[in-house]
């Protein structure tokens, strides 16, 4: 074979190596949608774009206080934040990889030999001095090196993208959480009066009994109205504080400590905006939990191309230098000096399967990264779905039951009014009386879930969240690391 079809071959090879070792980008990764709008889209869609400021949008200013103090003391967000730290010290642990390693030291040494052995050396008592320098620096020739460090990088930015979402779902669970109190409140109300209301309603019809106008029977129906009214109202009263804890836990505070004022009579519900949706391609860019799973699927794309360079060899390039002197006079003179060069190439042969290993394991890790991305796209797009089917449902049925919360209560003053007459028996009393406070209740907790529904818009298209300026960089940088390995 000639020289130059050695050298043609020898390229071909060196070629095929590199081509081994770079990393693919996975495929496109576009998730299958409709075209079109969401359905009920346009019942919630405000004028107003949606941002991080969201939580002003429900005109409550005690809202807005108790979302910021939890952002600020929430321990979920602080171990996130505590993560990025974590990431990015990773990233600057395989960056520092990419550099030369330098070592100095310095030393003294003093020894005697014994004078009575064989060769013994005419000067038994030496001194040593010395100061050296090492330098090590691995050949990333491979590309390795720089797949690992964009693996960090990716990592990082996703545990950045990660505190995001978690800042976004304890946001979103303070303010619901706040919303269900204020309804839970308007159920207490109701139901305080409806227990004001059958106690007198018991004394009347004890009254009336006492004169036989009023059967015992009757007696006992309004006793048993009135002591079920009473158990609903301590059932409310105790999810009440149940919210209350569960708030205190998301602001960072104790549950014995933490405590919630409860709105006084005729204060107006909190507003319930429409809320921007869009279309569902921009709920893929507005999601941070979505962000992270793509920047870990970069991170696991990395990580299998850097396993594939497991089968290269190593290049690692070694100087040292300095001065050794046995006198403090001389250390410094030049035939005190020392240095050495070298360079090592080592391939791997045989491991038993264990770099085959490896690499299977990056390739399924990439797998479980991409299954992780579509599945967390997926459940934002039926996040955004199941929102607005719910702000739609509870819409329609807060205008029903409106009307019906005004008809009840006309049946049941009618139906007071024939008892006291005496053209009934107590049995329709109890009837509408029923009716009439189930209805306000229904009535209350169809806006309670519509507020709650609202809220869950809110976090299902990502509370108005942008790609960070800095993350934006870094998946720059990635991307032309990869070209450049490619």
């Amino acid at each position: 074979m000639s020289r130059g079809a050695r050298a043609a071959a020898l390229g071909a090879l060196l070629a095929a190596l590199l081509c081994a070792c770079s990393v693919t980008r996975h495929e496109d990764l576009s998730v299958p949608m409709a075209p079109g709008s969401f359905r009920h889209a346009a019942q919630a869609s405000g004028t107003q774009a949606l941002d991080s400021g969201w939580p002003a949008m429900f005109g409550d200013p005690e809202l807005a206080r108790l979302v910021a103090k939890a952002l600020e003391q929430n321990l979920d967000i602080k171990q996130a934040n505590a993560r990025i730290d974590l990431a990015r010290a990773a990233v600057t642990a395989s960056r520092a990889d990419l550099m030369p390693s330098v070592d100095a030291g310095g030393g003294y040494s003093r020894s005697r030999v014994s004078g009575t052995v064989d060769n013994a050396l005419p000067k038994r008592m030496m001194r040593t001095w010395a100061v050296a320098a090492d330098v090590t620096y691995t050949v990333d020739w491979t590309g390795a090196l720089r797949g690992e460090a964009a693996a960090a990088e990716s990592n990082a930015v996703a545990a950045e993208a990660d505190a995001d979402a978690a800042k976004l779902r304890v946001a979103t669970e303070v303010a619901a959480d706040y919303l269900t109190v204020h309804y839970v409140d308007e159920d207490i109300a109701a139901l305080e009066r409806n227990v004001t209301l059958r106690e007198t309603a018991l004394k009347l019809v004890e009254a009336r009994a006492q004169v036989g106008r009023s059967s015992d029977l009757d007696v006992l129906r309004a006793r048993t109205e009135w002591q079920t009214t009473r158990a609903e109202l301590t059932e409310s009263r105790r999810l009440r504080e149940n919210l209350v804890d569960a708030m205190a836990a998301l602001l960072g505070q104790s549950a014995a400590s933490f405590a919630l004022t409860r709105a006084s009579s005729g204060v107006p519900a909190p507003a319930m905006p429409a809320v921007p949706v869009g279309l569902p391609a921009d709920v893929l860019a507005r999601r941070p939990d979505l962000y992270a799973a793509e920047r870990r699927l970069d991170a696991a794309a990395w990580t299998v191309g850097v396993a594939r360079t497991a089968w290269l060899p190593q290049l690692t390039l070694t100087a040292d230098g300095g001065f050794a002197s046995r006198s403090l006079a001389d250390f410094l003179e030049r035939n005190s000096s020392l240095w050495g060069l070298a360079a090592s190439v080592a391939l791997p042969l045989f491991d038993g399967g264990r770099r085959d290993a490896a690499l299977a394991s990056a390739q399924a890790r990439y797998a479980l990264a991409e299954a992780s991305y579509r599945s967390v796209a997926y459940d934002a797009l039926r996040e955004v779905q199941d929102a607005l089917n719910d702000i739609a449902a509870e819409r329609e049925r807060i205008a029903a039951y409106d009307d019906a919360v005004a008809t009840s209560d006309q049946v049941a003053r009618l139906s007071r009014r024939r008892y006291a007459l005496g053209y009934v028996d107590y049995f329709e009393v109890v009837d509408s009386d029923r009716d009439a406070l189930s209805i306000e209740r229904d009535a209350i907790h169809a806006r309670q879930a519509l507020a709650v529904a609202t809220v869950g818009l809110v976090r299902a298209l990502g509370g108005g969240w942008i790609v960070p300026a800095r993350a934006g960089t870094a998946e720059a940088d990635t991307v032309s690391a990869r070209r450049t390995m490619e």
